[in-house]
């Protein structure tokens, strides 16, 4: 008799235990899919030139959208490093 409440919170841990991790699995799949339509356009080292380069890119319909990336942020003695990220 004591057999079937051990095996029942075992068959539970495993559920909870693998909850999370199809849950982790599924999200990463979907930012994989979503971040599959954009592609690393190019770095610098400041976010202004990020952005600018962005812009321009949108308003010459070299691309559709994009967002600049913070890598390693700007501080007072050195840039940093800002990926900008395109979708064509």
């Amino acid at each position: 008799m004591k057999s079937r409440p051990l095996a029942a919170l075992a068959l539970t841990a495993a559920a909870l235990l693998a909850s999370p991790a199809v849950a982790a699995s599924a999200t990463s799949q979907a930012a994989s899919a979503t971040s599959a339509a954009y592609v690393k356009q190019a770095s610098y080292g400041w976010p202004d030139q990020c952005q600018w380069f962005g812009a321009q890119g949108q308003a010459n319909h070299t691309w559709s959208s994009y967002y600049c990336e913070t890598v390693i942020p700007t501080n007072w003695t050195a840039p940093g490093l800002y990926n900008l990220w395109v979708q064509y």
